[in-house]
């Protein structure tokens, strides 16, 4: 009975995932659509460009981690 269970729930958990990222999908896209963009070209440019957004994607997280170590910086310095 427990093997029943801890299955029903993973496939519980995949279903909630599934239905957030669908839930997530559907917010980004209807911004873009409201600033104008298709939301088929902007799949598109996803699937077709994954290289240059995880180039982004880099370039974005390392100007956090330099905005996070600048403001640790100076708090320490005043």
């Amino acid at each position: 009975m427990k093997t029943r269970e801890c299955i029903e729930k993973l496939r519980t958990a995949k279903w909630i995932r599934i239905m957030a990222l669908a839930i997530v999908a559907f917010i980004v896209f209807s911004y873009l659509h409201s600033r104008g963009i298709s939301p088929v070209w902007a799949a598109v440019a996803i699937v077709c460009f994954k290289g240059f957004f995880r180039f982004l994607y880099k370039i974005a997280c390392l100007l956090v981690a330099a905005a996070i170590l600048f403001c640790i910086l100076s708090y320490l310095v005043f």
